[in-house]
């Protein structure tokens, strides 16, 4: 069993050696050590209140589930009842009125959630960097990016102040944050788990799901947010390694994700999704004339508010014509029609979670943001094909020393067990590992 995570609190729970208000207090002590560290932006004030009800549960032999108890945070894009959504920027501060859907099946199996947590103006980026409520730090090397839209989730679990977060994706924000952290992350099927009251970048690319230390926390949260349970007997019989998810990366990167896969599944066939290779502006099309009508309002009064690389995409997101995001659709049908057929012939297809190790971060993009799409794309476009054909994707760490570097799994639609199954493949031989800041 791991010493990271959910599994020795529940024990702790279960034995009676630990109990949920201690655990809380811990978390929250984790906060306050690391609050220069930027990845908390709200505290959650009702949080002992559940706290303290769980541990009566307990007391009882009547605990809700696996989840009972444990201290959980969740991305600042999804609503939280009497706190903002600020949704990383410095202007939208009213509070919330109801839980997002999310968070009510969170609380509905005994999760404590005690605090919402930092990421990228909008979740339009991948970095992580925000210039207004400060920029989280990779607990692995601080001269580097955290890793985004969802950077305070993955840093507060992977610097020990929560044992397990919630962040969203539609671009790889679950998933980029997770390699660049040493975490796993799962994205799960489009439509798989409701986006109510979760502020979405796109109007078909967002998905929510969980950044944890293993495989199987990802798969008992997954389980509560998506109300079905995961066949854990599932195991994996055919994999192909998808060979043009690693053209551009950097050689450190294919030599680690070749020397990762044919350590867990042996020799096997490498495929190619030639559409793939315009994943990058394809996505790029969609996300920024998306984002134009689901986050462009804001410019007409809060553009001098905004962080420079957000106004700018923005604003050029604004200036695509229509005909764009038609041969983006279009692109992305032949995407999926790809990935499909070789899902008809393989269980799970494998690649990199990133074209190259979490980039070091610019002394200036702390005040102003960073906008360099190249740059961008080497980091997250091998992510940004999951999002748009609709597969599960789950990220897990594939090195056992230096910096954090992911496997990247797909799978069916609706075949999270299979995917998930995949990534014990990887846990079993790579594991977590806990980074040197740390502040549990």
């Amino acid at each position: 069993m791991s010493t990271l995570g959910v599994a020795p609190l529940a024990k702790g729970f279960r034995d009676g050696s630990d109990d949920p208000v201690r655990a809380l207090e811990r978390a929250l002590a984790a906060a306050e050590r690391g609050k220069d560290d930027k990845a908390i932006l709200w505290r959650v004030p009702g949080a002992r209140t559940e706290a303290e009800s769980a541990r009566q549960r307990f007391a009882r032999g009547a605990p809700l589930g696996p989840l009972d108890g444990v201290p959980i945070v969740v991305k600042d894009s999804m609503n939280v009842k009497g706190l903002p959504s600020t949704d990383g920027t410095s202007f939208q501060t009213e509070p919330a009125e109801s839980d997002a859907e999310v968070v009510s099946r969170l609380r509905a199996a005994g999760a404590i959630i005690f605090a919402k947590t930092n990421m990228h103006e909008f979740g339009i980026q991948p970095t992580g960097v925000n210039p207004h409520h400060g920029t989280p730090v990779n607990p692995w090397d601080p001269s580097r990016i955290p890793g985004g839209s969802s950077s305070g989730s993955a840093v507060a679990v992977a610097s020990g102040i929560a044992p397990i977060a919630l962040g969203s994706d539609a671009g790889g924000s679950i998933r980029v944050p997770a390699a660049c952290n040493g975490l796993v992350g799962l994205k799960p099927s489009f439509g798989s788990i409701p986006l109510d009251g979760v502020s979405a970048l796109t109007r078909d690319l967002d998905h929510v799901g969980p950044l944890a230390w293993t495989v199987e926390d990802a798969t008992l949260l997954f389980e509560a947010l998506a109300a079905r349970q995961v066949d854990r007997a599932v195991r994996v019989r055919s994999a192909a390694l998808l060979v043009d998810f690693l053209d551009g990366a950097e050689v450190a990167v294919v030599r680690a994700v070749r020397g990762a896969v044919a350590e867990v599944f042996g020799a096997i066939e490498e495929v190619q999704t030639p559409l793939a290779a315009w994943a990058a502006p394809v996505e790029f099309v969609i996300v920024g004339s998306d984002a134009e009508s689901t986050a462009g309002r804001h410019l007409t009064e809060h553009a001098r508010e905004m962080a420079p690389d957000t106004r700018t995409i923005l604003r050029l997101g604004a200036g695509l014509p229509a005909s764009d995001r038609h041969r983006a659709a279009k692109l992305r049908a032949g995407m999926r029609r790809e990935i499909d057929a070789l899902l008809e012939k393989f269980e799970v297809l494998l690649g990199p979670a990133l074209g190259c190790y979490p980039p070091l971060l610019h002394r200036a993009a702390r005040s102003h943001g960073v906008l360099d799409m190249a740059a961008i794309a080497q980091l997250a476009a091998v992510e940004f094909v999951a999002n748009l054909t609709g597969h599960p994707s789950c990220v897990v760490p594939c090195v056992r020393d230096g910096l954090p570097m992911g496997a990247q799994i797909i799978g069916r639609r609706g075949d999270e067990a299979r995917v998930l199954a995949a990534a014990r493949s990887f846990e079993e031989k790579f594991g977590p590992r806990k980074p040197a800041r740390w502040h549990g």
